[in-house]
């Protein structure tokens, strides 16, 4: 650990000699781990909180004196860094935690999961489910999600009231659902959801195509050209098994990756999740086209869908983030865990103890998950200037000490329930236990109310 020197102590915190702005808040941790510009542990710093943004980061005397009227925050226990970013999920899933325990992906979508959303999909479901994602997320260290499912209108309005950042991918498929007859009016109701809120300081749209087998090719064309025409990013599941892919090979004559880049998809703009089943070439295309990927370990593994080569998309140059999934593959919505699942399994898949190195995992946690929700001017790091999206993990646990590697004990000692305080733009969303944004009993009653009736009891 060391402590900034003062020369090089950032001048965030105020200009010498001019009129300095009243700090909304000041916050002095035990430790500061701020990702960027270098991933190393800070200590005796404060940072300085003003209208949602980080205004000021310094040694920790300085930053006081400049800001003697403002509310001081002392983490004596703690560590502050930047919130996690949950680069792909199904939020009001949590409502299918589960079910389908142990089916493969097949059966799981075919016979439990589909059914189920047909018939029981609506928007009640996906505000309460969404809520309770919410809350959990916020509890173990999330800060920033994004959602592919069902009435995004209704998820967006969920998290903005719960102050939680999130991205909508509002979804694009061609099967008739409970959300829309026919892709048409997918892309109708997305493009409103764009406009509507687009200015907004928490959430934001980009297109949500389910999968290249779910959606004809001439609609990703439509897809690929709207994502230009509005400026705006492409979700997708993609290459997620060898049997989709084997798929693609019989019925387009190639991938599935092979058919976005011919179609215009394969661009800076798409954010490509699971990616299991790729072979070097098209981990080099996918680097040298700028695509972003998502690795979600955990239902990867629960359905056995298989291992995305995490090291070799590294080695190629992309960038890459960390999802949950959804909690009904998963079944947890822990980043946390999901950080030591992933770390864990490339060492493990890679035969090398040497790879993906905490302090590694948990920048693709943070700053890695905001570059891929394409966020990262605003989110995943402890910058002056950036939004203040943070949280603080106490440290003063058995399991957490002696804390000789702070990245290590945050990645491998269970951290996401160590996690006492989580800031979105500025606001404090959870104190010490207490959600100040959400009315947790009534999100637990309504998940109880949901058991009841999905399973008839």
């Amino acid at each position: 650990m060391r402590r900034t020197p003062r020369s090089q102590t950032p001048l965030g915190v105020g200009s010498k000699g001019g009129a300095r702005e009243a700090a909304d808040l000041v916050i002095s941790p035990r430790l500061l781990l701020p990702v960027e510009p270098h991933n190393e542990v800070l200590e005796g710093m404060s940072i300085v909180l003003r209208d949602g943004a980080i205004a000021g980061l310094g040694e920790r005397d300085e930053v006081l004196a400049e800001h003697p009227n403002a509310r001081h925050l002392v983490l004596a226990r703690h560590v502050l860094m930047p919130g996690l970013v949950n680069a792909h999920g199904h939020l009001a899933m949590t409502l299918l935690r589960g079910l389908g325990e142990s089916e493969p992906l097949d059966d799981w979508l075919n016979e439990t999961i589909w059914p189920l959303e047909a018939r029981w999909m609506d928007e009640d479901f996906v505000r309460d489910g969404t809520r309770l994602a919410v809350a959990e997320m916020i509890a173990t260290g999330t800060t920033t999600a994004s959602d592919m499912y069902y009435f995004p209108e209704t998820a967006a309005l969920a998290c903005r009231d719960a102050g939680f950042r999130l991205q909508a991918s509002f979804p694009l498929i061609d099967m008739p659902n409970a959300y829309s007859t026919d892709f048409d009016e997918c892309l109708t109701k997305g493009l409103a959801l764009h406009d509507r809120f687009r200015d907004d300081n928490l959430i934001t749209t980009c297109f949500g195509p389910h999968s290249a087998y779910t959606v004809e090719p001439k609609q990703l064309r439509r897809v690929a050209m709207f994502a230009d025409e509005i400026d705006a990013d492409v979700h997708i599941h993609l290459h997620e098994t060898e049997d989709e892919v084997e798929d693609a090979r019989r019925s387009q004559g190639g991938t599935w990756i092979r058919l976005l880049d011919e179609i215009g998809l394969l661009t800076e703009r798409l954010q490509a999740v699971h990616m299991t089943a790729v072979d070097d070439a098209e981990i080099d295309l996918v680097a040298e086209r700028g695509v972003r990927v998502v690795h979600c370990p955990h239902s990867n593994m629960k359905l056995a869908s298989g291992i995305c080569p995490v090291t070799r998309f590294l080695d190629a140059g992309a960038t890459v983030g960390l999802g949950t999934d959804g909690a009904a593959s998963n079944n947890a919505l822990d980043l946390f865990a999901e950080a030591r699942l992933a770390a864990l399994l490339a060492k493990t898949t890679d035969a090398d103890a040497t790879v993906l190195p905490a302090a590694d995992i948990l920048a693709m946690a943070t700053i890695g998950g905001a570059r891929t929700l394409g966020m990262d001017d605003r989110i995943g790091s402890i910058k002056v200037g950036k939004r203040a999206d943070l949280i603080a993990v106490d440290l003063n646990h058995p399991a957490m000490q002696p804390i000789n590697d702070l990245h290590a004990a945050l990645v491998h000692a269970d951290a996401g329930a160590r996690v006492t305080h989580t800031f979105i733009d500025g606001q404090c969303v959870y104190d010490d236990g207490v959600w100040c944004t959400l009315d947790v009993e009534e999100a637990l009653a309504k998940a109880a109310s949901w058991r009841r009736r999905i399973n008839g009891d």
